[in-house]
């Protein structure tokens, strides 16, 4: 099976009209008591001073992390060629604001100059051919070549991380080649796209195991020729930092935690229940599913397990399933947006009403705009954010691992889950677009047209 250089035509193509409404505003923050700092800072080789996001490539000294600004980074403007002080409006997209940076002080760091570059001006008809294409020249010369090895690239949110990793590329000067495999669901596939990008010298590799543990190997392969590694979605298998250098993702056992507090809240006289997941051996969905079953009232009852492939036909047939052994569910949690538009045509093909109460991980505008249209007040529905923007934190892990930095093992943000309501469906959006993409509007129109 063959990689894809485009979204395939079988992805849904519904539209909403509409340009890029976010106006942005980059914003120079002060950091707090620099008058009393005592950082050393030493000179780094293959400086970055001049990537797009700017700074000096300087590595900071083991004391560097007694610093504190706004938003509680650690490191000044210009260490190992980044900058923390992105616009407060790139942060309230993507994690829905600052409490959603990690607790860990280094990873808080990474976060900000992921989004402080997710500020930065890139040439957006670039980010579009590179996106149609599995390799691309970025056409700045540098040396580096980074890598996008997917499990999976078959749906609109796997897509959109594809962007999103592009556009981060292209903020770095020093990246003069971008790499995309796609191993649609074949593992051996994915252990072949690894081992290839490492043969070719890739000098940061960003990756999802959809294929769980068969993957490790070749992660280890790569982490001991000296290339960086980072995972997404919380999918940290193996040993992280050993294995290979990160993984990123929301506490996946919060997010159980949190989904289950809702269900606790809305089903106080309990019901059947049912989870849906995605490929099958994924790293992410049994996380929150553990620590969600056991949050639970006794009163409620998970009473189905499906994997859906993270598409909509497969939550439509997982869903078709479910509810012709329970009829009478009462809720669901499910962890990518979109697809959950196939699990609501299963109701509807069945003849049951929505009554359902559902917490969703991603917040794709296909959703909010079928929860609209169902218009149905005994459908409530929650969710996070998307897990796009991911795909810039991991990048610029990398980045910053090959210019000195102590990444840390996990990188873990805490965005919290936030009610559908009618002003959730979002007319200027392409309808398959997360809102809390860093895709500018107008670009995420020209992908799904």
């Amino acid at each position: 099976m063959g990689a894809t250089a485009g979204p395939p035509q079988t992805w849904p193509v519904l539209r909403a009209s509409g340009g890029d409404v976010r106006g942005h505003h980059r914003r120079r923050l002060t950091l707090a008591a620099m008058a009393s700092l005592a950082v050393a800072f030493a000179a780094c080789g293959d400086s970055a001073s001049d990537d797009a996001a700017g700074g000096g490539s300087t590595a900071a000294s083991t004391t560097a992390e007694t610093v504190s600004g706004e938003y509680g980074q650690t490191l000044e403007d210009g260490t190992y060629g980044e900058k923390y002080t992105p616009d407060p409006a790139t942060i309230q997209q993507a994690l829905l604001g600052k409490d959603g940076l990690p607790e860990d002080p280094m990873a808080k760091n990474i976060v900000l100059a992921a989004l402080t570059r997710a500020s930065t001006q890139v040439d957006q008809a670039k980010a579009l051919e590179c996106w149609k294409k599995n390799t691309c020249e970025t056409g700045t010369g540098g040396k580096l070549t980074v890598g996008l090895a997917d499990g999976f690239g078959g749906n609109v949110a796997r897509q959109m991380f594809k962007m999103e990793f592009i556009m981060q590329a292209l903020t770095y000067k020093d990246v003069g080649k971008i790499v995309y495999t796609d191993a649609n669901l074949d593992a051996q596939k994915a252990i072949s796209d690894m081992r290839s990008m490492v043969a070719q010298g890739v000098d940061v590799v960003v990756s999802y195991p959809d294929s769980g543990d068969a993957l490790l190997p070749v992660y280890r392969q790569a982490t001991k020729r000296g290339t960086p590694v980072s995972l997404w979605a919380g999918a940290n298998l193996g040993k992280p930092g050993t294995d290979y250098m990160t993984y990123t993702g929301r506490d996946y056992c919060a997010v159980g935690k949190a989904n289950a507090k809702i269900l606790n809240e809305n089903l106080p006289d309990g019901g059947e229940i049912a989870f849906m997941g995605g490929t099958p051996g994924n790293k992410t969905s049994p996380q929150w599913q553990k620590c969600e079953k056991a949050a639970l009232n006794p009163n409620i009852k998970v009473v189905a397990t499906a994997d859906t492939n993270w598409t909509r036909q497969g939550a439509l047939q997982a869903m078709s399933g479910i509810l012709a052994k329970y009829p009478d569910l009462k809720g669901v949690s499910y962890d990518y947006g979109d697809a959950f538009v196939g699990a609501m045509r299963a109701f509807e093909a069945t003849g049951k009403k929505l009554d359902i109460v559902a917490t969703v991980e991603t917040d794709e505008n296909s959703l909010f705009c079928a929860w609209k249209k169902a218009d149905n007040p005994n459908f409530k529905l929650w969710t996070f954010v998307a897990a796009a923007s991911e795909a810039r934190m991991d990048l610029t892990a990398g980045m910053m691992k090959k210019q000195g930095a102590p990444v840390p093992p996990g990188i873990v943000t805490r965005a919290a889950l936030k009610r559908v309501d009618e002003s959730s469906c979002r007319p200027d959006l392409a309808a398959a677009a997360p809102p809390s993409a860093l895709v500018p509007h107008e670009l995420q129109e020209q992908m799904f047209k």
